[in-house]
């Protein structure tokens, strides 16, 4: 009996901890937005995270796999406790180009037009950067820590700090040797123009985010408060997920911010170049 119904789309779902084989080996396997790839060699299209924290993706895509990797989304297949995602039913039945904010996507999103446009102030230190930074999806600690660790070099790690530096000294202003690139940022944006609180306002995403790195995956920190640190996130957001989320968010307004003010401040650094020549 022929049915009416697309070939093969039926969802298969499956236990978030599937896709930590792949995000443990960013050199041979890619995650990038809604697909999984090997090299080259294959690729799993359409997959996506419903709001019961399932993996899932459609049976016609799951048949072009290798048989070792069937076998190992097999062993995490479960049955569905909620339907597809809603981004997946916008975009895979209804056709729609509708765009849904995803926070983390927007970040790499900017991160890629600051390495086109090459700026001074913000160097990424590996390409891979990019594709070793996810979404934490399963409730494990260590998951969600490196995730932190990841952002973080994605976002922070990059500014330079020689550059902030320099610019203080432009400024009229004698930096702290000892200072970080966020604290050089947040003075330079004072000497903008910008009032201390916005200032701080601005950089205050960025160093909740290096700072959480450097308690997650510190050697020195207690038990005591690490056990704080989790139970706090949690009760605040239900999952690492969510906190994570709403750091990207915060974090990705953030980046917009710093990156309008310093780009409205290069036109003027520019004029006065060429008035001292």
């Amino acid at each position: 009996m022929l049915s009416d119904l697309p070939f093969e789309s039926s969802p298969v779902f499956f236990r978030p901890e599937v896709l930590s084989k792949y995000k443990a080996d960013s050199d041979k396997y890619r995650i990038d937005g809604r697909t999984i790839s090997c090299r080259g060699t294959w690729s799993l299209q359409r997959l996506d995270i419903n709001e019961a924290g399932q993996v899932h993706t459609y049976l016609i895509y799951l048949r072009h796999l290798p048989y070792e990797e069937q076998l190992h989304w097999k062993a995490h297949n479960e049955a569905p406790k909620g339907p597809i995602s809603h981004r997946a039913r916008l975009h895979d039945f209804e056709g729609s180009w509708t765009e849904i904010y995803d926070p983390l996507e927007s970040i790499k999103e900017q991160v890629r037009k600051l390495q086109e446009k090459q700026v001074p102030w913000w160097t990424l230190r590996t390409e891979d950067a990019l594709n070793r930074s996810h979404y934490p999806v399963t409730a494990s600690f260590d998951e969600w820590a490196n995730e932190i660790l990841h952002l973080d070099q994605l976002i922070v790690e990059p500014f330079d700090k020689t550059w902030f530096k320099s610019e203080l000294h432009q400024l009229g202003r004698q930096p702290n040797p000892q200072s970080g690139s966020l604290v050089l940022m947040e003075q330079c944006l004072e000497g903008w123009g910008l009032d201390a609180d916005a200032a701080k306002q601005a950089v205050t995403p960025l160093r909740t985010l290096h700072n959480l790195r450097s308690k997650l995956k510190g050697h020195s920190i207690g038990n005591d408060l690490l056990t704080q640190i989790k139970q706090q996130a949690l009760a605040e957001y239900g999952s690492y997920k969510e906190h994570f989320r709403a750091l990207c968010e915060s974090c990705d307004q953030s980046l917009r911010t710093i990156t309008e003010l310093v780009e409205a401040r290069q036109p003027r650094l520019r004029h006065d170049v060429r008035r001292e020549k």
